[in-house]
């Protein structure tokens, strides 16, 4: 910079996990763009570069270093020092910061402001199935969803897709119209129910509809929802297009504060109240939305509570028709769904074709199928009376 250090100035920005990989994409562009001169960060190591696989690519970047850029690269008349540090040590976080003499402070800021921009741009995650996790502050792994789980496989009532389907419109196809009115293009839906009626393969269906649909969805694991939702939806924001985010078994973490403790209450209510125009549709998922707080379920938060309940016989009759194809010979579905017992879920009806598979030669039949509804085995319950040690 050509000053001694009493006149310089550095503008920095503190980095979560998502932006430390993002931000050394994009100072690693400048680097590439630009004649600059390169050099060790705060120790006398030499400067790092490093790997990230995101997906079935890997990303070459900076990992710890500085790079001094000449007058009339990045500023008209001045130059500047980047320093990008991605790496979380003791004592210190993933940081980058813009180094520049003190007459020059308010173009630094401009500087730190479009690294953070394109960093946004160059995300690798966006349009992906990704799973939100705590590993030293938020990070993203991309997933792979089951390809089997369709709005054609997944037997639930009409109206969960109904629901569904005016978030997906809201953010997708409507959110102009409805922000330009003021309504706000955000929307929430909760899926409620018992055990194994299907909310998961639900959430599992939906998300392959929206990465179709040029989504980024985003599974938020029970720990990052107690502890960085808020991050979550901050970084689905800087995403830009439209978001999917699954809030799997959300009552295990986010209950009614009357009762006691009430985890990730707060982490919650916070993270919902985000902007009302961006596009982000939640679809969370609960085995009784009586357990969850009022204030976290109430609309502009989640704007519908659809229950998820146990198969009726024809919706059974159709599932086992789905589990039984390819691997029956003769199966009457609607004869074995007429002899089930009252609250079978759908996880039931696969278990009792699994048992009927390992039990026979292979291939099921309505006899076989009825033997193991007979049996009760297919649901693992525990004994009412005996003593163990």
């Amino acid at each position: 910079l050509g000053v001694g250090l009493g006149e310089t100035v550095d503008e920095d920005f503190e980095l979560n996990g998502v932006q430390a990989l993002t931000v050394a994409l994009a100072v690693g562009e400048l680097i590439e763009e630009h004649s600059c001169e390169v050099g060790p960060c705060d120790h006398a190591e030499p400067p790092a570069w490093t790997s990230t696989q995101v997906g079935d690519t890997v990303y070459r970047h900076p990992s710890t270093l500085r790079a001094g850029f000449p007058a009339a690269t990045l500023l008209p008349d001045a130059p500047c020092v980047i320093q990008i540090r991605a790496k979380r040590s003791y004592g210190s976080s993933p940081e980058v910061a813009v180094y520049v003499r003190r007459c020059d402070q308010e173009a630094a800021r401009g500087v730190l402001d479009a690294i953070l921009v394109r960093a946004s741009e160059l995300n690798p995650f966006r349009g992906k199935p990704v799973r939100a996790s705590v590993a030293a502050g938020l990070t993203l792994s991309v997933i792979h969803l089951p390809e089997t789980l369709t709005r054609e496989t997944v037997v639930v009532d009409e109206s969960v897709w109904r629901e569904i389907d005016l978030g997906v419109t809201a953010v997708r196809d409507r959110y102009a119209m409805l922000n330009e009115h003021a309504l706000g293009c955000r929307r929430g839906v909760l899926l409620a129910g018992p055990p194994g009626t299907g909310k998961s393969a639900v959430s599992a269906a939906v998300a392959n509809e929206a990465i179709a649909a040029g989504f980024t969805v985003i599974y938020v694991e029970a720990r990052a929802g107690t502890a960085l939702l808020t991050n979550v939806v901050e970084e689905a924001q800087r995403l830009g297009g439209p978001v999917l985010i699954v809030l799997e078994d959300v009552d295990l973490w986010c209950r009614d504060r009357s009762h006691g403790s009430s985890g990730g209450l707060s982490e919650l209510l916070q993270a919902m109240d985000i902007r009302p125009d961006a596009r982000i549709l939640t679809l969370a998922s609960t085995n009784d939305a009586a357990t969850l707080d009022a204030a976290a379920i109430r609309t502009g938060r989640f704007d519908s509570i659809v229950e998820v309940g146990y198969p009726d016989r024809d919706a059974a009759a159709r599932i086992l028709s789905g589990l039984v194809d390819g691997i029956s010979g003769e199966v009457d579905a609607p004869a074995v769904a007429g002899r089930l017992p009252e609250k079978t879920s759908g996880s039931d009806l696969r278990e009792i074709v699994r048992r009927a598979v390992l039990s026979g030669p292979g291939e099921v039949s309505t006899a076989a199928l009825l033997a193991e509804i007979g049996s009760g085995r297919y649901r693992a319950q525990v004994p009412g009376s005996g003593q163990y040690l």
